[in-house]
């Protein structure tokens, strides 16, 4: 080979080394770059959230997982994870999908949120409409499919939560007697054929929080024990502690209007009853003797109080010594 054609190949032979050399490096370089952003393969719920709290000293048991009002801002937090369950992110911002279990009338709005490029974990703010119960939330991401696909999360059983058509605090205070109504009308002054259940709570030794609350939720035969899907659930919450005995309890006066409750003796009106936040409620008993709980007993009716007003509209009295929900049988 002539000195002249070695001298020509040397400068191209050596640009194919750097060159090789340049995808070796860029191929190093896209590898740790895979390495250290691993693509998400699944979406797990976290938590669902509001800016709702029950009051201050509420027992544990009573508080639901989150206070949740039809129309208002609700919260889900969401993270993202690789095939080996490690914290991964989207290389580019990402559409997401908010679905519930409350059926094609009652969806999330808005139904979409945004993964965030770069970012392991998203939070979603929506909204449902109308009242429901045990709503449980799936997010996803539509847009990636085939081998991109992300598998769903969806929220757990300890995770479902009610959706509440009302809500409110009333001011209160130890040793002062506190009486507040939710429903109804004029605050449960009557029942209407519209609104047939509502509650007038009376602490007779006033509640330790500065503030109880009051709702009302949906009726359904299984979960909430209603009788009839026109009435509502009664929540309270606040802190009793200490100021309520079986022998001087609180009260919590049903009223139910004479559409709904007029047609039967008023001892064979049933409450339901629970003390948890997130449970199913079942029949309440009746008191052994007026404005007295029997032994064991969590709650009561007294018969003997309960009567029928001047309009036909039934009240029912439930004694109790903590945070109840109550629904009409």
């Amino acid at each position: 080979m002539s000195r002249e054609l070695r001298l020509f190949r040397a400068p191209i032979t050596a640009a194919l080394a750097m060159l090789s050399l340049a995808l070796v490096v860029v191929g190093l370089q896209a590898g740790l770059a895979a390495g250290a952003s691993p693509k998400p393969v699944r979406i797990e719920v976290d938590q669902v959230f509001s800016s709702l709290s029950a009051p201050a000293g509420t027992p544990d048991g009573a508080v639901p997982y989150v206070l949740v009002v039809a129309g208002q801002p609700f919260s889900v937090q969401v993270s993202f994870y690789d095939s080996e369950g490690q914290p991964a992110a989207f290389g580019q911002d990402t559409p997401l999908s908010i679905s519930t279990t409350t059926g094609s009338g009652n969806q999330p709005v808005p139904a979409t949120g945004t993964a965030l490029a770069g970012e392991t974990t998203a939070t979603l703010t929506t909204t449902l409409s109308q009242p429901a119960n045990q709503v449980r939330v799936t997010v996803s991401a539509p847009t990636l499919k085939g081998p991109k696909a992300v598998t769903p999360g969806t929220a757990s059983t300890d995770e479902r939560f009610d959706v509440l058509s009302e809500l409110r605090y009333e001011a209160s205070a130890p040793n002062t007697p506190f009486s507040a109504g939710i429903g109804g009308q004029a605050n449960c002054t009557s029942a209407t054929i519209d609104d047939p259940v509502c509650g007038t709570l009376m602490l007779p030794n006033g509640a330790q929080s500065s503030q109880v609350l009051l709702s009302l939720g949906l009726c359904d035969a299984a979960y909430a024990g209603c009788g009839s899907t026109r009435g509502s659930v009664l929540q309270f919450l606040g802190d009793l502690d200490g100021l309520y005995t079986p022998t001087s309890p609180a009260t919590m006066l049903v009223r139910c209007d004479k559409s709904l409750c007029g047609k039967k003796a008023i001892a064979k009106t049933k409450l339901s009853y629970s003390l948890l936040g997130n449970a199913p409620l079942g029949e309440a008993p009746a008191c052994p003797a007026k404005n007295r709980l029997g032994a064991g007993q969590e709650v009561c009716v007294d018969y003997v109080q309960s009567t029928r007003d001047n309009a036909g509209d039934t009240l029912l009295y439930m004694l109790l010594t903590s945070d109840a929900r109550i629904s009409v049988s």
